[in-house]
């Protein structure tokens, strides 16, 4: 139809192997046992609520008799959509709530957070005045900047609960020293006591890189790694922040690789400690 969106190859891909599950005479149900999953997640990857893993697709292809036309095809959109990339014009479609949702529902589901910030202080230790410039810096219109803020904090809330996921947070010093267009200096000084509070919580932890330290991994771009809770039977998910799109990996490969990054990055950071001691040296200059 005219001006609607493209499938993203997740979604081309749930279509094609319901298809080819349909050709079987394949009940959900019955897909599922031959393959090794639940019913639940065959559902969820006809739906493109869920990345499968290529061999896991290679065992849907199997159980349903695909030719090998069929077979090239799926497994090249298996491999599409273990990566996406999606443009902030479509993220915020609407409104600036939608991400802030999208990313509430995500942490429901998780059971250990890893986030790299080299730019800017991480969301879940926004307060309301920061949340609003943060949100403005990647976005030019205010519509649902109000709610997507309150969104933010409560996610912030949330995570600092009881029950909540492991939270652990690398931050590059000139992140802290971030000054939004008309912010105050005590506006800046009150993000910083909000760092220093969310490290209370036992399952979060912050550290901080110095400005000069000698780095093997050059500090590009924002990344999260997602770890979820066995049963959501979700694979690990690395989202990876860039000036227009935001990227999402799944396939193992790519997972790795951001591993490797992640691992570099707490390998030059200052420890817990030393990192609050460093926030607070910068509360009082």
């Amino acid at each position: 139809m005219a001006g609607q969106e493209p499938l993203r190859p997740r979604e081309t891909l749930g279509k094609e192997l319901k298809a080819l599950r349909l050709q079987a005479g394949l009940t959900g149900t019955e897909l599922a046992a031959l393959i090794g999953v639940t019913q639940a997640r065959v559902s969820r990857v006809e739906t493109a609520r869920f990345r499968p893993d290529p061999s896991e697709v290679e065992r849907w292809l199997e159980a349903t008799g695909a030719d090998k036309a069929t077979r090239r095809r799926i497994q090249q959109l298996a491999a599409s959509a273990v990566t996406e990339v999606t443009s902030y014009r479509s993220i915020f479609r609407g409104s600036l709530l939608n991400a802030q949702q999208a990313l509430l529902k995500q942490d429901a589901k998780a059971q250990r957070i890893r986030h790299f910030q080299p730019f800017m202080v991480p969301g879940m230790f926004h307060t309301a005045a920061y949340a609003r410039a943060a949100l403005l810096a990647v976005r030019t219109t205010e519509e649902g900047v109000d709610e997507a803020v309150e969104a933010r904090l409560e996610r912030g809330r949330r995570l600092r609960s009881p029950g909540a996921p492991e939270y652990h947070a690398i931050i590059t010093e000139a992140a802290l020293r971030w000054q939004p267009l008309n912010f105050k200096p005590a506006d800046r000084s009150e993000v910083w006591r909000q760092v220093l509070a969310g490290t209370e919580p036992p399952n979060i932890t912050v550290q901080v890189i110095p400005t000069d330290t000698p780095m093997r991994q050059a500090p590009m771009c924002a990344f999260m790694i997602t770890q979820f809770r066995t049963e959501t039977e979700e694979p690990t998910l690395v989202q990876v922040e860039l000036p227009a799109v935001e990227m999402s990996f799944s396939g193992s490969e790519d997972v790795a690789a951001y591993e490797t990054v992640w691992q570099r990055m707490v390998d030059a950071a200052l420890s817990p400690q030393e990192s609050a001691e460093l926030i607070a040296g910068l509360l009082r200059q």
